[in-house]
């Protein structure tokens, strides 16, 4: 059986090496391992997780003279336990911020209905201001489930 594998690498396929990304978008489902217990990302049923390790690697690559990225981590729906999710999604945008990366926005779960104003609603907002900006403005239009922010500096630029 083939199994779908999120790969990190690929999301650098066809840039040139010198070109780093200032914000990285990632949506994935959440899912949780119990031994050890942790949270990782999945592209669904079937699936190889994907582990905070193997993303705290692919962003080692950024070079020294250039801010970390900023990670916006939306995570995929699930109707059947939004609550679990939820806390999964800040457990791991933890765990990401800590490791490598200079904040994340932590966003999601949106039932699929409300995808496309979500979507709108981060393009709107997605300036050149600080990353306190882009959570407190996104906030104001996206209340439900609140996004969450991890960052040592709130006024670090979302672009660089």
């Amino acid at each position: 059986m083939d199994k779908t594998v999120l790969d990190p690498e690929g999301l650098m396929s066809g840039l040139p090496d010198s070109d780093y990304p200032s914000v990285v978008h990632i949506v994935a489902q959440m899912g949780e391992s119990y031994t050890p217990r942790e949270p990782f990302l999945s592209a669904g049923e079937g699936s190889n997780p994907l582990r905070v390790e193997v993303l705290t690697h692919f962003f080692r690559r950024w070079p020294e003279n250039q801010l970390r990225p900023f990670v916006i981590l939306e995570a995929a729906d699930n109707p059947f336990d939004r609550g679990r999710t939820l806390l999964l999604r800040n457990a791991f945008a933890n765990r990401l911020f800590v490791e490598n990366t200079r904040g994340v926005m932590a966003i999601g779960p949106y039932p699929t209905e409300l995808l496309s104003r979500m979507i709108v609603s981060l393009q709107s907002v997605l300036g050149f201001g600080a990353i306190a900006d882009l959570h407190r403005n996104f906030w104001a239009i996206e209340k439900d489930p609140a996004p969450a922010l991890f960052t040592l500096d709130p006024d670090l630029p979302v672009w660089d």
